[in-house]
């Protein structure tokens, strides 16, 4: 049996739903790599090696750009700029605190308090409420449903994309019979 030896380590329930929130986060930027595959018409193994080391923030900046460049008349680009802002914007200070956060003990057992520092430009400390195993949960829940709204959305790109793909290569033929007649 592993021992462990910090005093302030959150409880087993708190840990579980963290690990819940980082397996989520997980699944939620392969969905998004995935997804900037499809639209750059990306293949494996050299659609890995392009976006493995890529920040979560980048990712999203590259699928938005290229759907602005592919789906720009279907509405598809709006829906997926909508989706991947509510990402960046809502759920990954969320993810980022939790995971990257200090946890701490509360004078009550079922809760943790998390400390924050950042420095981007001005060094910030921060403490944050007191969290439940259960409002961490809340955070995973948000992220699994985030990804299979994102998820179903890559669907629907993907099965456009192929349809045009399917409609420029039926037009490209007869374009060029016409071209070798004029």
């Amino acid at each position: 049996m592993a021992t462990f030896h910090s005093l302030i380590a959150p409880n087993h329930n708190h840990l579980s739903a963290i690990g819940r929130v980082v397996v989520l986060w997980t699944f939620l930027e392969k969905t998004i790599e995935t997804l900037v595959w499809e639209l750059a018409s990306l293949q494996q193994p050299k659609a890995q090696a392009v976006t493995t080391h890529l920040q979560t923030l980048i990712l999203i900046d590259t699928a938005n750009s290229l759907a602005r460049e592919s789906l720009a008349s279907t509405g598809l680009d709006k829906k997926l700029g909508q989706q991947l802002s509510y990402i960046a914007q809502k759920l990954r200070p969320k993810r980022n605190s939790i995971v990257h956060g200090i946890w701490a003990p509360t004078g009550t057992p079922d809760k943790v308090i998390i400390s924050e520092t950042t420095a981007r430009g001005v060094l910030k400390f921060k403490v944050s409420e007191e969290m439940s195993a259960e409002d961490i949960l809340q955070v995973a829940s948000e992220i699994d449903e985030a990804n299979f709204q994102l998820t179903n959305l890559a669907f629907e790109i993907s099965k456009h994309l192929k349809q045009a793909k399917n409609a420029y290569a039926v037009i490209q033929p007869d374009a060029a019979k016409n071209r070798r007649a004029q």
